[in-house]
């Protein structure tokens, strides 16, 4: 069973993902908090797998939240939630080491997918927000295209489209479509892809993909 706490200053909000998160039968909501305060007071005393958190909020924002939720519970993974995200937003998430940030208006099969996959250790970002950190890369310090190059010809062929496609912000299930290949296969190829480039995940791989101008 996941455990998950809940983090929103809206009421209404909260008790929709809840219920979400409920009726999967594979996550159990231990505790749920309206501020950045309590939140990490929360997962301080709860050490919950996953918390699915509000940037905008008061006392505390979300994102300074999560910082130090990750200080006092390295093993809880942050999944930051917004509806309008900014670039800075999105480039100081990643930095604080959150493992997703996803739209509120997103689908809830997304929002549970997300859950399962940060549990699990991995990123998860929604496409939009991908697309919103594509288009927005010069905020973002770069790597000499060089070296971006050179990370990207580490991989197949097959291995470049299926980044190319993560670059465009396509789903795995979307790439397995696309590429007339299993789920599976997909996510075995971007475990390769990650190894060879040296990221944590598909959003960093994401970048370098931008930066290598593929």
């Amino acid at each position: 069973m996941i455990t998950v706490c809940v983090v929103d200053d809206e009421v209404l909000v909260r008790s929709g993902i809840r219920s979400i998160l409920e009726q999967t039968g594979d996550a159990k909501v231990v505790g749920e908090a309206s501020n950045g305060v309590d939140a990490v007071e929360m997962a301080r005393l709860h050490k919950p797998d996953v918390v699915m958190m509000d940037i905008t909020m008061p006392v505390m924002d979300g994102i300074t939240a999560a910082r130090r939720i990750h200080q006092i519970a390295p093993t809880t993974s942050v999944v930051l939630l917004t509806t309008s995200p900014t670039d800075n937003q999105v480039r100081q998430g990643i930095r604080a080491g959150v493992a997703g940030i996803l739209l509120k208006n997103g689908d809830p099969h997304e929002l549970m997918t997300a859950v399962r996959a940060a549990a699990a250790g991995h990123a998860v970002v929604s496409p939009a927000v991908t697309r919103l950190l594509l288009k927005r890369i010069e905020l973002i310090e770069r790597e000499p295209l060089d070296e971006a190059r050179s990370l990207v010809n580490r991989l197949s062929k097959r291995e470049q489209e299926v980044l190319w496609l993560v670059a465009k912000g396509f789903c795995n299930l979307q790439i397995g479509r696309k590429l007339y290949v299993s789920e599976g296969a997909v996510k075995a190829h971007i475990s390769k892809i990650l190894m060879k480039m040296n990221c944590d995940n598909r959003v960093q791989a994401a970048i370098v993909a931008y930066q290598a101008q593929l």
